[in-house]
């Protein structure tokens, strides 16, 4: 069980705070661990930043978030300490910022370690678009870069802004307003996703469906349960088995998978006889099923977990990188954690 959580815990960190540096030119760098310590690796597997860390995440706009002691600080590509660990918790830098907490309060900082919006949030996202999700009270807005308020805090949760409208929620039902924080689809779904590809996935009375930004169904549901586009496909269960449509509703991977993942750099994680492996647009196995859990490809390299055995691959299926679970850092003994005020 407790690798299990191990395992779980890194996968997540990986989901969360994706495996690549930043988005630059730079050369990727993934978030590795060894001897109980985090640190970063090349798309070789090649170690450039010794691990040394309780806790860290990706890279992002060039500095990557780190734990030391329980406090949060930022370390550039090198490794070399810019901002000292001083914070109870931070998040990653988005749009020159990044959400920081002070006395159990979260405001933003910027890449002096400077507060530019005051700690005054209960909860502070990072920012996209030129927003961020705020909370203050149990009750979830946006700010802008100035701080200034451009929905006041009233929703039960609010989303990051994607294609232009956030996921908004009250009473456990969402719908989604635009920029301006006018509602523009009301708040009647059981289950609501961020729009990509002009479409989202919602459900409501029970029925999994795919809506234009003006709410019209974009076509027909023959599906019991489904995900957000990506790459142009979405993944789709039928009695059970998983396939994929496209944004016409057309069936392009009949549901044959036990199990499968959203396309990433045209591949998508898939399970079949309790075994994962990655298929290509096809429905092909271009890497065969054989590892017991996988992560997303990015930036050319995917997580898996075979046995007691972490490890990147490349798109050919080929280790670039392993260590045991023996070594993971042990995530009880105290570091805050990545994370946005909570």
């Amino acid at each position: 069980m407790k690798r299990l959580v191990r395992t779980a815990a890194l996968f997540a960190a990986v989901a969360a705070f994706g495996t690549v540096a930043s988005c630059t030119n730079q050369a990727p760098l993934f978030l590795v661990f060894e001897k109980g310590k985090f640190g970063y690796a090349d798309a070789s597997g090649k170690t450039v930043v010794a691990a040394a860390y309780d806790q860290a995440a990706e890279f992002n706009e060039g500095l990557a978030l780190v734990f030391q002691n329980g406090k949060a600080g930022f370390i550039d590509r090198t490794g070399k300490v810019v901002l000292a660990p001083t914070w109870q918790t931070a998040g990653t830098f988005s749009e020159g910022v990044a959400s920081a907490t002070q006395d159990g309060k979260v405001g933003y900082i910027d890449k002096t370690g400077k507060y530019v919006i005051p700690p005054t949030w209960d909860y502070g996202d990072a920012f996209s678009d030129g927003l961020a999700v705020v909370a203050k009270g149990g009750k979830f807005g946006f700010i802008d870069l100035s701080g200034k308020v451009i929905v006041a805090p009233e929703y039960d949760l609010a989303t990051p802004f994607s294609e232009g409208l956030a996921i908004v929620v009250r009473a456990d039902l969402g719908g989604y307003i635009d920029k301006t924080g006018k509602l523009v689809l009301p708040v009647q779904y059981t289950v609501a996703t961020p729009f990509h590809d002009g479409l989202a996935m919602v459900q409501q009375d029970g029925v999994s469906q795919f809506i234009d930004k003006t709410g019209k169904k974009a076509f027909e549901s023959k599906f019991d349960s489904a995900e957000p586009f990506s790459e142009g496909l979405a993944q789709v269960g039928v009695q059970n088995k998983v396939g994929y449509i496209d944004a016409k509703g057309n069936t392009i991977i009949a549901p044959s998978f036990e199990f499968a993942r959203s396309f990433h750099q045209g591949l998508a994680a898939a399970l079949q006889d309790g075994k994962v492996g990655f298929i290509n647009p096809k429905g092909e196995f271009v890497i065969k099923p054989q590892f017991d859990m996988a992560q997303d490809f990015h930036n050319g390299l995917a997580l898996v977990l075979t046995g007691s055995e972490d490890a990147y691959i490349n798109v050919k299926g080929e280790k670039v990188w392993s260590k045991s679970q023996a070594e993971f850092p042990n995530l009880e003994a105290g570091a805050a954690g990545p994370s946005s005020g909570q």
